[in-house]
């Protein structure tokens, strides 16, 4: 993992209209900042997400402004005030944002924001445009380009859902501002496949789990998508935004065993399948192993050949000779 990557967590603060525009350009796009009156001191919050595919944040300004941009190209862009209402138009259709009605931004009008009367505190979602256009092909068919309306529901249903779910993202990463990789495309997607179903009208299915299930399913997908180094006790605590203790009490109820017997057991898994997919020639076990974050061979070898019935060798073995079969 590079040193340089972004970090997808930021909160930043800025007080001067310059260096507003300049952070929002960062996160979002280049645009024009213009003040609607003279504040004696104006400043602006950025409490962010940024997943590569995806970006959402909560933005505070102090005073009222005016936003220019140019059309998005790229991507759809969602915004929501939770405090104010915001007036804006998309392409020749003005929208009066609330905190019940969103606007929706298309890649291919231009769009404007024109500012509101009292301070705002935003809630706004930038999404890659070819993910967005892909995830309606795959729940209307090839070919089934959509443009979205210019507002969005978000009082109820599928619409409050999804905004409920921007918000826990948020929260989420701000809690694990080091997010592994992996479960950041995850959350990326699933944000936008959110998005898609509530634009469509799609209502989501009913899901109230209990509490110590809803701590088991944050846990168990911080462990599914997580690619990188193997998750601690703390991160898994941190990621469900609970406490180690209740993070091991809820996996005895629900599931009977422990997170870190759960954790092992996904990356065993990982293990045999790239074993079964590798090339004795090339591969040896225990750079698989460690790439999945067994360090000690001896103790890995015993688990693998406890959870499979035979040596993690003999399996990279096995897929050698598959190999030569297949190409014999």
């Amino acid at each position: 993992m590079s040193s340089d990557r972004v970090i997808p967590g930021l909160a930043a603060r800025a007080t001067t209209v310059a260096a507003a525009r300049s952070l929002g350009a960062e996160l979002y796009y280049p645009h024009e900042l213009t003040p609607l009156a003279r504040p004696e001191r104006f400043h602006f919050t950025a409490v962010a997400a940024r997943l590569g595919a995806v970006t959402a944040g909560l933005l505070s300004y102090s005073s009222s402004i005016r936003i220019d941009t140019e059309p998005y190209l790229t991507s759809f862009q969602m915004n929501v005030p939770l405090r104010g209402q915001l007036r804006t138009s998309v392409g020749e259709r003005r929208v009066d944002a609330t905190r019940a009605r969103a606007a929706v931004y298309g890649p291919d009008v231009p769009t404007a924001i024109s500012g509101w009367e009292q301070p705002c505190v935003m809630l706004a979602v930038k999404m890659d445009r070819a993910l967005v256009e892909a995830r309606v092909a795959a729940e209307r068919g090839p070919g089934s380009a959509e443009r979205f309306a210019p507002e969005l529901d978000v009082h109820a249903g599928a619409g409050a859902a999804w905004i409920a779910s921007v918000r826990m993202l948020i929260a989420t990463v701000q809690r694990v501002p080091d997010l592994d990789e992996g479960l950041a495309e995850h959350l990326a997607g699933r944000c936008i496949d959110g998005f898609v179903l509530a634009a469509l009208g799609r209502e989501p299915e009913p899901r109230a789990p209990a509490a110590d299930a809803a701590i088991v399913d944050r846990v168990r997908e911080a462990i599914v998508y997580t690619r990188g180094p193997a998750l601690t006790l703390g991160a898994m605590a941190d990621y469900a935004g609970v406490c180690g203790r209740s993070v091991q009490l809820a996996f005895r109820e629900v599931l009977g065993t422990t997170p870190m017997r759960v954790q092992r057991e996904e990356r065993l898994r990982r293990v045999r399948a790239e074993l079964n997919a590798g090339d004795p020639r090339c591969d040896t076990v225990a750079a698989v192993a460690r790439r999945h974050g067994f360090l000690h061979l001896g103790r890995f070898s015993g688990l693998y050949r406890e959870r499979f019935g035979e040596a993690p060798s003999c399996t990279l073995a096995g897929s050698g000779r598959a190999g030569a079969t297949a190409h014999g």
